[in-house]
């Protein structure tokens, strides 16, 4: 985990609890002093593809829809700032759905913790998403393509469009080129 994360992300603190939890993980404790460095938090459990290999696009997932309100969000990091070194913000939904990201992933560089989103990348998104996206400070941009050509894509990502998801890609790296950013690696 610690070998990716950008040494301006590493702070002292952070770096001692990362290394206490993983002396406590190779001693096999049970009682732990150490606290969670890393961490994922979903910001929705909603998705606009109906994937066959997903929970949520086969729709068997039983828990109630929901969004991570950022007042929520700014709870949770108000309380793990300490000894979170990296955050991913991803699990079964589609995190760009929510309209204020690149807003929470500001949160998390402003206290330089390492964020990784992964996404389908597959909306037509509205105004200056994307250029907030890649601005937020964001460290990873993980895009779900799950294919080289529409025909393969489609059987994996259903309800998706293999060329918006080009297009977006070819945003973002035209910005982050622009913009002569470092990161998000994507």
């Amino acid at each position: 985990l610690i070998s990716f994360i950008p040494e301006n992300l590493l702070d002292e603190k952070r770096l001692n609890n990362f290394l206490l939890a993983r002396k406590e993980e190779r001693e096999k404790l049970t009682l732990l002093k150490s606290l969670p460095y890393h961490y994922v938090i979903e910001p929705t459990n909603s998705c606009n593809l109906r994937c066959p290999l997903c929970p949520t696009g086969l729709k068997i997932d039983s828990r109630k829809k929901g969004i991570l309100r950022i007042d929520e969000f700014s709870k949770i990091i108000k309380k793990i700032e300490g000894s979170a070194l990296a955050i991913y913000l991803q699990n079964w939904g589609e995190p760009t759905l929510i309209k204020y990201l690149p807003q929470i992933i500001k949160q998390c560089s402003d206290k330089k913790i390492y964020t990784n989103l992964s996404t389908n990348f597959s909306i037509n998104y509205k105004n200056d998403f994307l250029s907030n996206l890649i601005k937020s400070g964001l460290t990873m941009l993980h895009i779900d393509l799950d294919g080289t050509t529409a025909e393969t894509y489609s059987k994996y990502r259903k309800n998706g469009n293999f060329e918006l998801v080009l297009n977006n890609i070819k945003e973002v790296v035209k910005l982050k080129k622009e913009l002569k950013l470092k990161y998000p690696i994507i």
